[in-house]
């Protein structure tokens, strides 16, 4: 995991203005029902992938997060995105804005590490990017 979560930061700051010479956050790997209830809700989005805690500077992650998955990397960089942009101090109104450069970010390191075409609604994007609709 450690090799992983060293390349996904290099690839961040080849493509980033963030400073990526960061420690490595804390990665847990718990069962879904513990996952949701640690998050403190039932994802609205469906199932619940993983989420970041700036609390503790953790990553949390499905016991089910197989770090040969292209997919479930994905996941991984995403929260490592946010964990980043925490690191940094990124300002933002809500939690929510951090979105709007997570997920196109996700798709770049997707496409460029992993060759997968990964599209998501772009509409649905810009509302749970939104501070006013979270």
């Amino acid at each position: 995991m450690k090799s992983v979560i060293a390349a996904m930061l290099l690839w961040i700051g080849a493509n980033t203005n963030y400073n990526v010479d960061i420690p490595h956050p804390q990665v847990l790997l718990l069962p879904q029902s513990e996952l949701e209830h640690k998050y403190s809700t039932q994802s609205i989005y469906g199932e619940l992938h993983g989420f970041y805690s700036e609390r503790d500077n953790t990553i949390y992650l499905p016991e089910s997060f197989n770090i040969y998955d292209a997919w479930k990397k994905g996941v991984l960089f995403h929260e490592l995105v946010h964990y980043v942009q925490d690191m940094n101090d990124v300002p933002v109104k809500c939690t929510a804005e951090y979105e709007k450069e997570a997920y196109p970010l996700q798709k770049q390191y997707l496409w460029e590490v992993h060759g997968l075409n990964w599209k998501y609604d772009e509409l649905w994007h810009k509302l749970i990017s939104n501070c006013q609709y979270n």
